[in-house]
């Protein structure tokens, strides 16, 4: 007879190998040890592969598929697992060894709740540690709709509901996928965060890269705003709610603009969300914004 899962941790990944054994064996490094990885390469052409076999692990599944991005890949892996839970763990970040434990303690402590977040921290290659303020139980729900203050690390959804409500896997909406679906989720659960550190999100060169490509960011904001007003149940919740979607996500735009040196572009779009919600005003992005904006020449 099987023995039973209670995790499982899809890692999509693309042309991360020489990032993804760290991933891995962090995930393998864990304290709950009823689990499986499920790694859905999205159509590498570097030696994951290889990189993948050399950990030899049963616990690891691995499975190659066209390049499809990210949303696809994650439902891909989701339709394939067998644990009670899914928790998506993106393939350069680490895991540090409580996060099922902390995981399976809140399942049995809130009563199996549909979804919830566990806390995370920035490490940098240099090895420092920037830690987040929340140290208390808070409900993600409305505050979701102000920006994406979930990491993929982080969430666990009962596999039942990830297979009702999976990814939106439109190209368009790459790197905003996640947000969409968290709030999605919380139109219908409540999403806890826990305040315990179970992950990093790891800062190095090639997510530092910033560009502006506005072609794409605008694809991604409408193709976004779309996917939300298509769906009743989340329009019904919060139904006021797009326009400050669409403020945070040219907010977003202006900030890419201004760290490219884009300073006209960076302006334009900072106005355009003031006009539409001026309390993008009041948030941390728009004084880096301006900062940057005084700074450039």
């Amino acid at each position: 007879m099987e023995n039973k899962i209670s995790f499982s941790i899809i890692v999509p990944t693309y042309n991360r190998a020489n990032l993804i054994g760290k991933t891995i064996e962090s995930l393998l490094d864990q304290k709950h040890n009823s689990f499986e990885i499920i790694v859905i390469d999205d159509g590498s052409s570097d030696n994951t592969k290889e990189i993948i076999e050399k950990i030899n692990s049963t616990k690891i599944k691995y499975y190659q598929i066209e390049n499809s991005e990210r949303g696809f890949a994650r439902n891909y892996g989701a339709r394939l697992a067998k644990g009670d839970y899914i928790n998506f763990f993106d393939s350069d970040d680490m895991a540090l060894t409580n996060h099922l434990l902390v995981a399976d303690q809140t399942i049995l402590n809130t009563n199996y709740p549909e979804v919830f977040h566990l806390n995370y921290a920035f490490l940098n290659t240099n090895g420092n540690i920037s830690k987040n303020n929340n140290k208390e139980i808070l409900e993600a729900n409305k505050k979701l709709i102000s920006g994406n203050i979930l990491s993929c690390n982080g969430v666990f959804i009962k596999k039942d509901i990830a297979l009702r409500f999976p990814f939106n896997e439109s190209r368009n909406l790459s790197v905003s996928e996640d947000w969409d679906l968290w709030l999605r989720l919380s139109a219908r659960y409540k999403i806890q965060m826990l305040p315990t550190i179970t992950s990093y999100i790891v800062n190095h060169q090639g997510r530092s890269v910033m560009s502006f490509n506005e072609e794409k960011l605008l694809a991604r904001t409408n193709e976004l705003i779309n996917s939300l007003s298509n769906d009743q149940v989340f329009m019904s919740v919060y139904p006021n709610s797009l326009i400050k979607i669409k403020a945070h996500m040219l907010s977003y735009m202006s900030l890419h603009a201004v760290l490219c040196g884009y300073k006209k572009k960076a302006f334009y779009y900072l106005m355009y969300a003031i006009k539409i919600n001026y309390l993008e005003i009041f948030t941390k992005r728009f004084v880096a914004i301006i900062t940057h904006l005084i700074k450039v020449k």
